[in-house]
């Protein structure tokens, strides 16, 4: 893991992300691009690191100018603040709106995870609510992790991983950017699939996950087969019982998989308040 990405609207809601990805960025070596994506009408990148010098006459450019000049030297103050012992943080405004924009940060600059800050309310209108989390983890090539306010680093031992049956081996590539994630905090992954019981034969299943892991190079892990009508509480309610830290989704629902969906990671940071990672197999 060695390029975070977090967007921020330069709220408290969007800072939540920030620390999240410091904590994880201490434990990897990795280097954090934090991102406002803005409509400007000036450089495609107006970046918080460097002086700006623009001639501008019309009102609404002059606004505008002075906008970008409030973002940048908060952003700049935000790097500062967390930029702490081997942290890295770079800083920049983007020119676009807020989906296309990550979209095409993803592409140019291989990043490796995206955290995003979320408040976890229904009616949110902030720009990191559900409703956004969900459409960059649509998106998204990377594991997107969302996360609220309370999250705890020291219970980060533990990782419940959401995973179904999925055929072939796609799995295997979504649980190694979990692996990557458990290692920054030497964690234990409990792997839960929620068994059909009219047509899933749980021999097989065990078999199968434990092939997955194999593949994946998971080392500290343990299989967990749990039956219900409620996939997504059961998953809850495991999380819960094992008082795990952070719970991961592996989704695949361009292919049929729609067991655990985005609106699956939204329920459960709002229900559990545990940082979620959603990789989804389709765009991987």
């Amino acid at each position: 893991m060695r390029k975070i990405l977090v967007p921020t609207d330069l709220t408290p809601i969007a800072e939540l992300g920030l620390k999240l990805a410091v904590q994880i960025a201490q434990r990897s070596d990795a280097v954090i691009s934090l991102v406002n994506f803005t409509h400007h009408p000036f450089n495609t990148t107006f970046t918080a690191t460097g002086d700006v010098n623009l001639k501008v006459d019309e009102e609404a450019d002059r606004f505008t100018v002075q906008l970008l000049h409030t973002n940048k030297q908060k952003m700049e103050a935000l790097a500062a603040q967390y930029s702490v012992g081997n942290v890295m943080i770079s800083s920049s405004i983007v020119d676009d709106d807020f989906k296309h924009g990550v979209d095409e940060y993803l592409k140019s600059e291989n990043i490796d995870l995206i955290v995003m800050g979320t408040s976890g309310e229904e009616n949110a209108t902030e720009l990191f609510t559900g409703n956004h989390t969900e459409q960059v983890t649509a998106i998204s090539t990377v594991p997107v992790i969302s996360v609220r306010d309370g999250f705890r680093v020291e219970s980060f031992n533990s990782i419940v991983a959401a995973v179904d049956v999925i055929p072939g081996n796609e799995s295997s590539r979504g649980l190694e950017l979990i692996r990557d994630i458990a290692k920054a905090f030497e964690a234990r992954v409990d792997l839960v699939h929620v068994r059909d019981t009219a047509s899933d034969r749980e021999a097989f299943q065990e078999d199968y996950f434990n092939r997955l892991a194999s593949l994946a190079g998971l080392e500290n892990y343990s299989v967990t087969v749990l039956e219900g009508n409620d996939p997504a509480q059961r998953v809850i309610d495991f999380a819960r019982q094992v008082g795990a830290g952070m719970i991961a989704v592996l989704k695949n629902s361009g292919k049929g998989f729609h067991l655990f969906s985005n609106h699956f990671s939204d329920r459960v940071v709002k229900e559990v308040g545990r940082p979620v990672v959603t990789v989804n197999l389709q765009n991987t």
